[in-house]
């Protein structure tokens, strides 16, 4: 009998490039104290890693977001890649470009009109932009979802008189700004340009191609780690951000992670991964959230003696990328959450980048949906 053939497609692969490209594209590195950069092709794609904020950079953006600061918090870092279609248009023609028409990395304090919007796509991933994200305000559990209570939350509500554990003074009955205090920000990042992702049912990552290691064909041309904020939830476990690139003579691909553990409650995970092809006029994005009670992990480990392996985030997403049940469902066991956290679920989108003749005015609406968040951040950040 003839097997069934499936009711759907199977998603088409990425683009694939071969060993040669059309063209390859020159590039150029450049390394600064604060500030790394690689040109490659129509790309500029910088990183920027500083100190954590001082208390003055700290106050500024507590009273602008309305949310305690996580206790790492890096403002000033971020990832930017930005896309020249001029430069692209330049590039496919010729194996070479000069390098005075190499497309120069854009400073944050660059003004706008000295940058084509409407052949320019700039794709970043910001800590303020991300904090931003964080449910705030009076009932955001309910409004929101995702709200987290510690393991000992259950015992100190029944105490007639809550005292801290250092003094005699009672704990505040609710914070003095009520935020989510995991910062569990559903952040994929930020587009300004004509472009923009969409959902698409039909791509996919090429997983293959990037977790292939051939010495010469993948090699690395630039490699970077930026954190963008961490906190230790009160000694009650962990709370991570971070974006990570890697520049291959064929493509890059970004991995950004948050990465929450609620000792004795849960695990969160929520991974943004970027891919582009070099020569391809696409840009794909996967977007996944994932959640997991404290035990179902911990029963994973191979020693149960040996706590370790959970604080090892690339480890917990093996653990619960294999687990099947219901992550909602466990949540609600514990009594954690009211309204399932929003971040769970997985999408893949794409963009598709902007060609040098494309008509003109097609790129303010979809810069305008970051400008919101960049307009008063902007007013704190470092020089």
């Amino acid at each position: 009998m003839a097997a069934t053939p499936p009711l759907t497609p199977a998603p088409a692969p990425a683009f694939m490039p071969a060993a040669a490209l059309p063209y390859t594209p020159k590039y150029h590195v450049k390394q600064g104290r604060n500030t790394n950069t690689i040109t490659i092709g129509a790309w500029t794609i910088q990183s920027t890693k500083k100190p954590i904020l001082n208390g003055k950079e700290i106050d500024a953006v507590e009273k602008q977001l309305n949310l305690p600061l996580p206790e790492m918090t890096f403002g000033n870092n971020h990832l930017r890649l930005t896309y020249s279609a001029s430069e692209a248009s330049a590039t496919s023609s010729s194996s070479t470009y000069p390098s005075s028409s190499r497309p120069q990395a854009r400073d944050s304090s660059t003004a706008a009109t000295n940058i084509d919007i409407n052949n320019t796509v700039e794709l970043r991933f910001d800590t303020l932009e991300a904090l931003a994200g964080v449910a705030t305000g009076e009932g955001w559990e309910e409004r929101v979802g995702g709200g987290v209570k510690v393991s000992m939350a259950d015992k100190w509500k029944h105490r007639a008189s809550p005292q801290s554990f250092l003094t005699d003074t009672p704990m505040a009955s609710k914070p003095v700004k009520p935020h989510d205090w995991t910062f569990s920000t559903c952040y994929a990042g930020s587009v300004a340009g004509p472009s923009t992702f969409k959902p698409s049912p039909t791509h996919s990552l090429p997983l293959p191609l990037l977790a292939r290691q051939d010495p010469v064909l993948d090699r690395i041309l630039f490699y970077d780690d930026v954190p963008l904020y961490e906190d230790e939830l009160h000694d009650h476990g962990e709370s991570i951000l971070n974006a990570r690139i890697r520049v291959m003579p064929h493509s890059f691909f970004i991995l950004a992670r948050l990465f929450v553990r609620v000792d004795d409650v849960l695990f969160r995970l929520y991974d943004v991964r970027v891919y582009h092809a070099f020569g391809s006029d696409e840009v794909i994005r996967e977007v996944s959230g994932m959640e997991c009670t404290y035990d179902e992990v911990k029963r994973r480990l191979e020693r149960p003696s040996d706590l370790s392996p959970l604080t090892d985030a690339n480890w917990v997403n093996s653990v619960m990328s294999a687990i099947t049940s219901s992550a909602t469902a466990a949540v609600s066991d514990n009594g954690s959450a009211s309204k399932p956290w929003p971040g769970l679920g997985k999408r893949v989108e794409v963009l598709v980048l902007p060609r040098a003749d494309a008509s003109a005015g097609t790129g303010a609406a979809a810069q305008g949906d970051v400008e919101g968040i960049r307009e008063g951040l902007d007013e704190v950040r470092i020089a």
